[in-house]
């Protein structure tokens, strides 16, 4: 068994801390005994976790199965815009991870000063919301600068071996799963529902008119509207281009579930028509439209904890907490330093 791998290896150099490239303040060639750690999925979470641990002087191998870094903190092109078809934006109450990503993201980290209306009234007046200029993905391509990131790598089990855990035929000293829990259940060999996940069906509608920029958003969290939430893009400044405007529409969990399974051209169509009505919109100027399915969208509001997990067995992001980029990255921190302390360090 090969828990405490002997290696050299270049820690990455950084300047101060958290910044660009860097894994912690460990910046040095480092030569002695380490754990050898799987992370499971390349989410905030997962990275983060990732960063600390290989800041502590550790080999660390994140697997992540898409082509894509960051997790439910997606963007994508549409046509000549960028469009953030996950987080819309985060807040960073918390004054650790606030510098922590203000590290990380340097000039990249932006705010958004327009308001949300939620039933006429400003939601949350006095509440900082963040983005990243060049889509909220790219704090999950900063994160990953540096590590040992395999992706379209799908780990589909976990197997204990003596003391340690076997992931695509090497062993490590610990796993760490940050994929939702069904997806991490079903890699540790557990009930996936014991942690209910709700979906949710987004929808990117650009329209061929300029924006009238009164307001960043529009929120129903009473359930009850198919909009839960409209946000316009323009709102991000450099995103949308040539006097056009971008909507990006997250339904609600109701009507996800109906719809889920369903062609995404019937409720593409149905939200958008919804979206017109409520906000004043065209139809006849609707350009390129997209659609999203996350099956996975969001931890279910007050669910239990999974059950124990097996020694050496781990896990971050919403499947413990809830689904803020603020909590998942505590959740990060907060697992790597449950590893190293079974470890002894």
């Amino acid at each position: 068994m090969r828990a405490r791998v002997a290696f050299k290896r270049v820690i990455l150099k950084d300047k101060g801390g958290w910044g660009k490239g860097g894994a912690g303040r460990s910046a040095r060639v480092w030569q002695e005994e380490g754990m050898q750690i799987a992370v499971i999925g390349a989410g905030i979470s997962g990275l983060v976790c990732a960063r600390k641990l290989v800041g502590a002087g550790h080999r660390v191998v994140v697997f992540e199965k898409s082509r894509s870094l960051g997790g439910r903190c997606a963007s994508r092109k549409l046509g000549d815009h960028v469009v953030d078809s996950g987080v819309q934006y985060f807040t960073l109450r918390d004054s650790e991870v606030r510098k922590e990503v203000q590290s990380v993201a340097g000039d990249q980290l932006k705010t958004i000063t327009l308001p949300i209306y939620e039933s006429g009234k400003i939601y949350r007046p006095r509440e900082e919301r963040f983005y990243l200029a060049n889509g909220n993905n790219r704090l999950g391509s900063l994160l990953a600068e540096g590590l040992d990131v395999r992706k379209e790598c799908e780990a589909a089990c976990v197997v204990q071996e003596g003391k340690g855990w076997e992931v695509l035929g090497e062993e490590y000293y610990a796993v760490v799963s940050c994929a939702p829990w069904p997806q991490s259940a079903a890699l540790f060999g557990m009930i996936g529902s014991q942690v209910a996940f709700e979906p949710n069906l987004t929808a990117c509608l650009e329209y061929l008119i300029p924006w009238d920029g009164s307001k960043y958003a529009t929120l129903d969290s009473t359930g009850h509207e198919p909009l839960a939430w409209v946000g316009c893009e323009n709102a991000k400044e450099g995103r949308i281009q040539g006097g056009k405007s971008v909507y990006v529409i997250q339904a609600s969990t109701a009507y996800s579930q109906k719809y889920l399974e369903k062609d995404p051209a019937e409720w593409l169509n149905d939200l958008s028509e919804r979206l017109e009505m409520s906000w004043g919109l065209s139809p006849d100027k609707r350009g390129a439209t997209f659609g999203h399915r996350w099956r996975y969208a969001r931890r279910g509001r007050g669910v239990q904890q999974p059950s124990a997990l097996a020694d050496g067995l781990y896990l971050c992001g919403d499947s413990v907490t809830d689904s803020r980029v603020e909590s998942v990255w505590k959740s990060g921190i907060e697992v790597a330093e449950k590893v190293l302390a079974r470890g002894g360090l």
